[in-house]
């Protein structure tokens, strides 16, 4: 069977799409966690751990493999199990800096 040109095109973007959706999703699960002080990363003699709520750990040679495999471990769970608490990000107002009196 002969596969046209555009159709492999075709299947090689919808795999990209998938990916890039994908990684979206890991990396935003990681951070989420990381921001509720969820998630922790320790670099081990042969790679990475990465602990989520202080439980089980998921261990890898590459950070990147250790995060999507704790990602597809634990997205679901994370999230039914503990809701997300989002932390106000607080700034100093710039009205309430007190200027030196000169005299």
């Amino acid at each position: 069977m002969l596969i046209q040109p555009h159709n492999l095109e075709l299947a090689r973007l919808a795999a990209a799409t998938r990916a890039n959706v994908d990684d979206a999703r890991v990396w935003r699960w990681y951070a989420d966690l990381m921001e509720d002080d969820r998630v922790s990363c320790a670099r081990i003699r042969n790679g990475w751990r990465i602990t989520v709520d202080g439980r089980a750990a998921v261990e890898d040679e590459s950070f990147d493999c250790a995060v999507r495999r704790a990602a597809q471990m634990w997205s679901g769970v994370a999230q039914s199990q503990i809701k997300l608490k989002r932390r106000k990000k607080t700034a100093a107002k710039a009205d309430t800096f007190d200027m030196p009196q000169f005299r």
